[in-house]
């Protein structure tokens, strides 16, 4: 989108300087109103409530994977950042590929080798995506002074109430991430220990599992260690987009009440509603400036994850209805099933909300109170409506909109090529044989 600062100065270089009448507006506060803002700014408000609080839990996940540089022991963070990433991202993919070319005849057992496909599938795609959040985190850590601006234009206690719930949101996500992926790949340890076989049969040149029940112990042990981190990689990879999109929603959505709101209190001045409305322009060109920064990235992680999710939704969908041979597998391959839609489905249903709340903001604009407002306010509007009127979209790779329709067209070509395979009669050759 242009930058605002490119269009008259009239329109917004004069609200680059302080409100001068917020010393007025101050005085005129009754002792309720004081004392609600004392109250904020002890522990609960201005000074303790930031909207980047809500990315804690994603930063420490960051730095715990490796990608997140802190400020000290730098020597001995790049040595654990160097230890799991050779671990994890470098070897996971490679141990599943060597786990095909190892494969005998004898232990080529469809229904295993598609639970170990769908995943090996997924693992690549994660290294890949957490290889390039390592580059693109720059990126994404340059968000945090304009979230800082726009955080600073909010004083109501409404307003505060809807920063903190964020937080609480926006940390929640991470946690409902992880649970829902550590469930899948716990439920597969489970069923294979009860069964007494490898979960995944990654390569595993160290651990021989067939010599006794302590090896193949340990070799469950060190697939799992290895799936549980990858699984956290996919936690930090996919929760890190829904979570910048509520951001734009948070603060979009304050902007709209704000607008709707304005020209309410009778006793306000012309030039102080003028003024008012320069800061909300000011506010909308900060959300999309903070849209544009995020934007690209999200392209680049979403497009690889939706590549792989419509194959990974087939295959896993195939060993369910066709190849799983006991309810272990089974309810292993719905956790998968789950684990897959979550990394998709948040994204496209908050990206929607996204979309339509930026749709009413010219609406809310025209229909604030600005009938009793002088010539230049009236012109402002006239601006502010126009630069309104561009929808905040999310796509993948600028190819298509990263929307719900966009969620069903994967599921529908995913249950396409159940349907295709099924045809085919793929589960009568192998059951013959």
């Amino acid at each position: 989108m242009e930058d605002l600062e490119n269009q008259p100065p009239n329109a917004i270089t004069a609200v680059q300087e302080i409100n001068p009448l917020a010393k007025t507006e101050e005085e005129e506060q009754t002792p309720d109103v004081k004392q609600e803002v004392e109250n904020l700014k002890k522990g609960t408000g201005f000074e303790n409530v930031s909207t980047v609080m809500g990315t804690r839990y994603l930063f420490n996940g960051f730095r715990f994977l490796g990608v997140y540089m802190p400020e000290n022991n730098r020597v001995l963070y790049v040595i654990w950042s160097a230890f799991i990433n050779l671990l994890v991202t470098i070897f996971l993919p490679v141990g599943f590929a060597m786990s095909f070319v190892k494969m005998s005849g004898e232990e080529l057992e469809i229904g295993n080798l598609l639970t170990s496909v769908q995943v090996s599938i997924n693992v690549l795609g994660c290294s890949i995506k957490i290889i390039l959040m390592g580059f693109l985190l720059p990126q994404l850590l340059s968000c945090e002074p304009i979230i800082n601006k726009l955080d600073k234009r909010c004083h109501t206690k409404e307003e505060m109430d809807s920063i903190k719930r964020f937080i609480k949101e926006g940390n929640r996500f991470v946690v409902l991430f992880s649970i829902s992926y550590w469930s899948y790949s716990s439920s597969t340890c489970l069923s294979a220990v009860i069964f007494h076989r490898l979960p995944y049969n990654i390569y595993n040149p160290f651990i021989d599992s067939k010599v006794s029940n302590l090896h193949f112990y340990a070799a469950v042990f060190v697939e799992m260690a290895l799936i549980d981190i990858a699984c956290f990689q996919q936690v930090v990879d996919d929760s890190y987009a829904v979570i910048y999109v509520n951001i734009l929603r948070t603060h979009l959505d304050i902007l709209l009440k704000r607008i709707k709101n304005m020209n309410e209190n009778a006793s306000t001045s012309l030039e102080a509603n003028f003024v008012e409305l320069k800061m909300c322009i000011i506010d909308h060109k900060n959300i999309i400036q903070l849209y544009n920064t995020i934007a690209p990235i999200i392209s680049i992680t979403i497009f690889v994850q939706f590549t792989i999710t419509a194959t990974i939704l087939g295959a896993t969908l195939i060993n369910i209805l066709l190849f799983a041979t006991n309810f272990a597998s089974i309810v292993a391959s719905c956790f998968y099933v789950l684990a897959v839609v979550v990394e998709i489905f948040p994204l496209c249903y908050y990206a929607q909300c996204l979309m339509d709340e930026s749709n009413r903001l010219s609406d809310v604009i025209f229909h604030s109170n600005w009938v009793d407002q002088d010539v230049r306010y009236r012109k402002m509007l006239i601006f502010f409506i126009h630069r309104s009127q561009r929808t905040i979209e999310f796509t993948a790779g600028k190819l298509f909109p990263i929307t719900l329709n966009s969620f069903l067209s994967i599921a529908k070509f995913s249950f396409s090529l159940y349907t295709f395979i099924k045809e085919m009669g793929i589960k009568e050759k192998f059951t013959n044989k």
